[in-house]
């Protein structure tokens, strides 16, 4: 996992006095949150406007750090300034990640041919990795991938993955939820499931099948509005709700320029 990091002169730096002190502390605490959110996700800085709302930022926070040089406007929300000076790209924490994945694999060739004895340690790796010492089973112990009676054993449960930004579900369940759902407008529910499951944080936000998944969030969309039933709001549209707040706390005149610029 990469590391946003925060120079020990940030308190003192001629940027972060220029924020106005009413809204320094939120303006600081957005930047620190927002940064470890980009590096986690690989976004090279890159804050989309639907994450800076559920930070529990205003717009006059963001704008700030706009107006103190930290941060830059963009076409779907702000980017860290000079991010690549500053902190590990994209590019940077892949390259680390596969040069660290080759040694592991060097290193369990070499372990695998020892019969008995101590293994050694990995090491070389890329800054942020941990070493890793003796991972394998003991020689001596029974074979991991089957049981006592020589039956194997079942598949490990499938691990789980946080959802990609791009991730679109394949054409045939389209299809079904079509059938199933004709009331709800999948595209643009879409876009809600994307933005609303990309912005949970840590296990929450990981699920073992997202097709599964976005099944059952059009079923249950279609659901909310059955006749006759009062449904509450839903969160997409809670979260709708809120980026319509933060966009027209701007200035209209000056939201007009932006949207059209």
């Amino acid at each position: 996992m990469p590391w946003f990091k925060v120079d020990d002169g940030l308190p003192s730096s001629r940027k972060v006095l220029g924020i106005p002190r009413r809204d320094r502390l939120a303006a600081i605490g957005l930047w620190t949150l927002a940064g470890a959110w980009s590096a986690k996700e690989l976004q090279d800085g890159a804050v989309p406007t639907y994450m800076i709302v559920e930070l529990g930022a205003t717009r006059r926070v963001a704008e700030a750090l706009v107006t103190a040089g930290l941060w830059s406007r963009t076409s779907s929300g702000y980017s860290f300034v000079n991010w690549d000076e500053f902190q590990p790209t994209k590019a940077d924490v892949l390259s680390a990640r596969e040069k660290n994945a080759e040694k592991l694999r060097k290193w369990r060739q070499r372990n695998r041919a020892r019969d008995e004895g101590e293994t050694e340690s990995v090491t070389g790796l890329q800054p942020g990795s941990k070493e890793v010492r003796n991972p394998a089973p003991v020689p001596t112990r029974p074979d991991p991938t089957s049981s006592p009676n020589g039956e194997e054993k079942t598949t490990p449960r499938k691990r789980g993955t946080r959802l990609d930004e791009h991730w679109v579900p394949e054409d045939d369940l389209i299809a079904q939820m079509r059938v199933e759902c004709p009331s709800v407008d999948l595209r643009a529910e879409h876009r809600v499931f994307v933005d609303y499951w990309i912005a949970q944080p840590g296990q929450k936000g990981v699920k073992t099948d997202w097709p599964a998944t976005w099944r059952n969030w059009m079923r249950r969309k279609a659901g909310d509005g059955r006749p006759g039933r009062a449904a509450p709001p839903s969160r997409g549209q809670q979260r709708d709700a809120e980026l319509m707040a933060f966009m027209t706390e701007h200035d209209p005149t000056t939201m007009r320029q932006e949207i059209t610029s």
